[in-house]
């Protein structure tokens, strides 16, 4: 049983009796140096919103983010806020620690180095009486531009057939959703921890799960683009981690899936997520030490493929290429066929390795 499943195990619906809307929940890595912005606005909506819960959680920071939260938390003894620190879990560790404490009506994940609106806040506020399962916003990334990532039009969606077909090809990015707390709760839904790319199996399972949402035009979330990360830093091993939650949540779904179609879908997404994303991290057309890890993901994907029972052909996913790139995918395709034997037990390795499991 992975960790976060045990956590899940004792995990108690609070009883309702907290009068606080909201919960933002905010892992810290390493943060000190970037997430002044974020706190200065939680220290400005903080002074005027008792109803707002602020969990801030370390997950295993070596340098001074966890002095800073405590010095913060101490700074703002009126408001409603939990500093904890924690060993190093990843970004999925920590929003599941931040769940588990979590008093408000609504949750909120934010990354450390980003924003939200007080605009949202009172939007949330406003309507968590109606018991959408998730609210979305629209969000504004370095080229200020606000952008739909939903892609439908303001407004209540509660049509229980029609929402699974709305969110299976327009969930996309969870930090601008505020979720229900008591839907992921009653639903079992958890970050994978110990790993990157953590939102991807949620990516999978909530369209599956979610029964009904509200979608504003307010602008809730900003992203800042001034700070590597994972998805736009150098690729490192931890790049591989997106494998593993790829496979988490094709297994996750699976289980939930009712019709063929979801199962089609599904399974397309994991081609799309597992092989060509991941793969092409490693493209490059001068040969090197990528071209044997391209190999790995080709030929780990055709074992699972047959486990899964995926007859789609990955080349029916790269027909909007242009002409050179599928040229390219098919030439490392055919040269993964070099290898033999199961890849499982060395992505398996480099995980446990670089999480220090």
């Amino acid at each position: 049983m992975s960790s976060s499943k045990k956590w899940l195990n004792t995990l108690s619906v609070t009883d309702g009796s907290s009068d606080m809307y909201l919960s933002l929940i905010i892992p810290f890595f390493n943060s000190a140096h970037k997430c002044k912005r974020l706190l200065k606005r939680v220290t400005a909506i903080t002074s005027s919103d008792p109803d707002l819960e602020v969990i801030l959680v370390d997950d295993g920071s070596t340098d001074d983010t966890y002095r800073l939260l405590t010095d913060f938390r101490d700074s703002l003894p009126q408001a409603n806020i939990i500093a904890i620190k924690q060993k190093n879990k990843g970004p999925g560790g920590a929003r599941n620690t931040g769940l588990k404490l979590a008093k408000g009506e609504y949750v909120w994940f934010v990354d450390s180095d980003d924003d939200i609106t007080t605009e949202a806040l009172a939007f949330i506020k406003q309507n968590c009486d109606h018991q959408y399962d998730f609210i979305d916003f629209n969000v504004i990334s370095s080229d200020s531009i606000p952008i739909n990532r939903m892609g439908v039009v303001a407004g209540s969606y509660r049509d229980r057939q029609e929402v699974p077909h709305i969110l299976f090809s327009r969930f996309m990015s969870q930090t601008c959703k505020a979720f229900r707390r008591n839907f992921l709760i009653e639903n079992q839904v958890y970050y994978p921890e110990y790993c990157y790319y953590e939102d991807i199996p949620l990516a999978f399972t909530l369209p599956l799960l979610v029964t009904s949402f509200l979608k504003t035009d307010i602008v809730g979330y900003l992203y800042h683009q001034e700070f590597a990360s994972i998805t736009r830093g150098k690729i490192t091993l931890k790049s591989l981690d997106r494998l593993y939650t790829s496979t988490c949540g094709l297994r996750e779904s699976l289980v939930l899936a009712k019709t063929d179609m979801e199962i089609d879908i599904i399974k397309q997404r994991f081609i799309q997520l597992y092989l060509i994303d991941s793969a092409e991290m490693f493209f490059s057309v001068v040969p090197n030490k990528g071209w044997v890890t391209i190999w790995r993901i080709m030929s780990e994907y055709r074992r699972l493929a047959k486990q899964f029972n995926i007859s789609l052909s990955p080349f029916h996913l790269i027909n909007e290429k242009d002409y050179q790139y599928k040229l390219y995918f098919r030439a490392q395709w055919l040269m993964s066929f070099i290898l033999t034997g199961d890849q499982t037990a060395y992505f398996e390795g480099i995980r446990k390795k670089e999480w220090n499991l």
